[in-house]
């Protein structure tokens, strides 16, 4: 079972991997959620995590599901 820092670090890795594979900047997905930059920052730097409604609006934006941003990667 991985502790609260290593979730923190799973999600804010797939974030970062997502909005990069959508091109778009921390700015363009803040002005997408209606969030600060500085808040999608602390998110991919693992300080902190969206809230659940927060991820799921985030999922339909990339067409994935929650469990994406939130699992690690099987390779």
């Amino acid at each position: 079972m991985i502790n609260e820092e290593q979730f923190k670090m799973i999600v804010a890795q797939n974030l970062i991997n997502y909005r990069k594979i959508n091109n778009l900047t921390q700015l363009d997905l803040a002005n997408k959620l209606s969030y600060s930059d500085k808040a999608i920052s602390k998110w991919e730097r693992g300080e902190s995590l969206p809230d659940l409604y927060t991820l799921e609006k985030i999922a339909q934006l990339y067409g994935i599901t929650i469990n994406e941003l939130v699992y690690e990667k099987e390779e």
